[in-house]
């Protein structure tokens, strides 16, 4: 049985069976004493049991979403980490006629550390990309409409952002 968040009401409530198959694979590599290399993606066949072919999507299920990144770790106290964050497009209704918007974000951290002071420098979305966090469709009425409207909702991903960080250890 799968839950589905009803967004008008802000609750989840319990939907018919599902049949989820999936796979998963991890990647962890240290090139060498100071360049490390990691992945993971995640695939996922998900559908609602018992519906017609093609409207049976579950909303908001993703099938394919990736993280990783390149790590170097230089022995005078210096680290770099480039990460990145993959979510494909995926179905926001039963019949995929709407879709969710997939993203790929890369952020970037810089790090110095120097006897018991640290200082670092982090890029959020480092390229600007523009991207959306979390997505809903929804079917809205303003007052001067007359019928409701069915469209999709978002928050918008962070944007380019450059964040520093001092600390002391004592």
């Amino acid at each position: 049985m799968a839950i589905v968040y009803v967004g008008d009401e802000a609750v989840v409530e319990p939907s018919g069976k599902t049949r989820r198959l999936g796979a998963d694979l991890s990647l962890r590599y240290q090139a060498t004493p100071w360049l490390y290399v990691d992945g993971d993606i995640n695939y996922a066949y998900a559908r609602a049991v018992g519906e017609p072919k093609g409207e049976d999507y579950i909303p908001l299920v993703p099938s394919l979403t990736s993280i990783g990144g390149v790590a170097v770790q230089l022995p005078w106290g210096i680290s770099a980490n480039l990460r990145y964050s993959y979510m494909n497009t995926k179905p926001a209704t039963e019949d995929n006629t709407v879709q969710a918007k997939g993203y790929f974000v890369n952020d970037l951290l810089l790090n110095y550390a120097s006897g018991k002071w640290n200082f670092l420098i982090q890029a959020q979305n480092l390229f600007n990309t523009k991207w959306n966090d979390a997505q809903f469709e929804t079917e809205t009425r303003l007052r001067n409409e007359r019928e409701p409207v069915s469209e999709m909702h978002f928050t918008p991903g962070t944007p380019f952002m450059i964040k520093a960080g001092l600390s002391y250890k004592f």
